[in-house]
């Protein structure tokens, strides 16, 4: 957070509990320029007529008596339209996420009130009123200011040593503890498939949940006399010095394993436990031994065993070999037209086909590959720009001929290339294809200019074509991503509904999905239907269309 930039800040803070309205004007109003309170919306909305131009941001609770929060933000917003908003309440449930939603607010801090995180909401949203500040003066000083925080940014991102979630020390410290250490023994813990507590539960139990993961293993590493690391989303570091026993490092590894297995973690917060498992790898190799126990982890997710100890044979020569053989595979594909398009049915609540999702596949003479095979490989090699566009082009062929609705997928990699772009409006001004194509973008938390997505979305709906927003379903942040993007469809992510049927939290998500998505007036699609009981289900929460190995699998005809 930037401490100079928050003194230049001035919040207005509403709160009708006296108490903890005291209480948080202590803590912030040190890192604040100033703070004025209100204990209702109707106090603040007068407060704010008549000190406007002196207040930058607005901190409101929402169940307050006279004027709720949600009602004083719609009054305000009257008046600055782009006014800063964050609310801190103790309510979480859909309704009031959708109302906030739609009013575009900076932040959403539940309580009981986690002072660091209002900071940093403040420090967040208070980047952007600089920014605007900043651009009614000159261009060039905006360009130097900017440059200036950024630079601010990476000095202080440089001094920090520690994991700001766990507090472990991170990546750097262990790279830095590799070197000075003799005789190191390293064990490579990953969270095995711990997306999907991201998908499920969201990111904030997720986080909750590593930070309890973190403070087992720094118990563990405190009385085995070896030190934790967090070096990246779910992979952890225990390093031991002069080690002196494989075999009894060994047998620490297994009992790491054993307590993290045998434990529910409980998150008191929401009254949830979430069971995890782990593979690990380990290195006793002096030189290198965070790449060493990387590749032991690797072969042991390969060979599905909990654990392995790095050994020589475990090297990446062999991988590169793998690459080699199936960058020959994808070129001799693309020359001799064996990247062929499968496609899946969509089908409607009568089990109506509506439209076929199309699906890359190479057919070779003795084998057809789904793209698990040589995706990431095409991407490595290259090629993929190559494979894309010759499947699109086979796709959008068929599409002609039989004058079926067809889905393509794109990423969001592929439409920020100038070259696919080109290549996409080229097909699509040949015929009149546009109303029988729906293009499928993978949902992403990470986009860094919307202005290229929504960009791409008004080309092709410009030719009639439709957008769906594929594997929907990580958590708060994707209701932003509909807002922006406004898509016709979401296929919500098959990791909810498969196990809908035993999962009650996948259940209740899913309803809330297409609540949601039914109230913003876009269509949706459960993926991964494969039996009758799901199908039930879905049907019954009110999903508009399904696909699944229940109606068929991928066909590379049409029947």
């Amino acid at each position: 957070m930037n401490i100079e930039l928050l003194q230049t800040i001035r919040v207005l803070y509403v709160e009708d509990e006296a108490r903890l309205q005291k209480e948080v004007c202590e803590n912030i109003s040190p890192f604040l320029k100033e703070i004025v309170v209100a204990g209702n919306g109707v106090e603040a909305l007068e407060i704010y007529k008549q000190k406007q131009d002196l207040i930058d941001i607005v901190i409101t609770d929402i169940m307050m008596p006279k004027m709720s929060g949600i009602e004083l933000v719609d009054n305000l917003r009257v008046m600055d339209q782009d006014l800063p908003v964050i609310y801190t309440t103790a309510f979480s449930d859909n309704s009031y996420i959708f109302k906030t939603i739609e009013q575009i607010i900076s932040g959403y801090i539940l309580k009981p009130i986690d002072i660091e995180k209002l900071l940093n909401a403040i420090s967040k949203a208070a980047v952007i009123i600089e920014n605007k500040r900043l651009k009614e003066s000159l261009e060039v000083e905006v360009a130097l200011k900017t440059q200036e925080l950024k630079q601010q940014y990476e000095k202080l991102h440089m001094q920090y040593s520690t994991d700001n979630l766990t507090q472990l020390p991170n990546r750097s410290v262990l790279m830095r503890d590799i070197k000075n250490f003799q005789q190191p023994f390293l064990i490579l813990v990953d969270l095995d498939k711990f997306r999907s507590v991201n998908e499920i539960y969201g990111e904030h139990v997720a986080d909750l949940v590593l930070v309890k993961i973190a403070k087992i293993l720094q118990t563990y590493a405190q009385d085995a006399g070896c030190q934790a690391y967090r070096i990246n989303s779910d992979e952890f570091v225990l390093l031991k010095e002069n080690y002196q026993d494989i075999q009894e490092c060994i047998e620490k590894t297994k009992k790491i394993r054993k307590i993290i297995r045998s434990q529910a973690i409980y998150v008191e917060e929401f009254d949830i436990y979430v069971k995890l498992d782990v593979t690990i790898g380990m290195s006793a190799e002096e030189k290198s031994p965070l790449q060493c126990a990387d590749m032991a982890l690797k072969r042991a997710k390969k060979e599905k065993v909990p654990y392995l100890l790095y050994k020589e044979e475990f090297d990446t020569k062999k991988e590169y070999k793998n690459d080699i053989k199936w960058t020959q595979i994808i070129n001799n594909a693309l020359d001799n037209a064996q990247i062929v398009p499968f496609y899946q049915p969509i089908v409607n609540n009568e089990q109506e086909v509506v439209k076929y999702e199309s699906l890359v596949r190479i057919v070779t003479q003795r084998e057809t590959y789904p793209p698990f095979y040589f995706l990431d490989i095409a991407k490595k090699a290259k090629l993929y720009p190559d494979l894309e566009m010759t499947m699109i082009s086979k796709a959008l062929q068929k599409v002609r001929t039989d004058k079926i609705n067809v889905t393509i997928n794109v990423s969001i990699e592929d439409i920020s290339s100038d070259l696919f772009i080109d290549f996409i409006v080229s097909e699509l001004q040949k015929d009149d294809l546009g109303k029988y194509i729906t293009f499928e973008l993978l949902e992403n938390e990470n986009i860094q200019d919307y202005n290229i997505v929504i960009g791409f979305i008004n080309k092709v709906k410009s030719f009639g074509c439709q957008i769906a927003i594929d594997d929907f379903g990580s958590g708060y942040s994707n209701f932003s991503y509909l807002v922006n993007l406004k898509p016709d469809y979401i296929k919500i992510d098959g990791s909810l509904i498969k196990n809908i049927d035993k999962d009650k939290n996948a259940y209740i998500i899913t309803a809330s999905i297409s609540d949601i998505a039914r109230k913003l007036g876009i269509k949706t699609v459960a993926e991964f239907v494969h039996s009758k009981e799901i199908f039930e289900i879905v049907k019954e929460i009110g999903i508009d269309y399904f696909q699944g190995y229940y109606f068929s699998e991928p066909l590379k005809e049409i029947k």
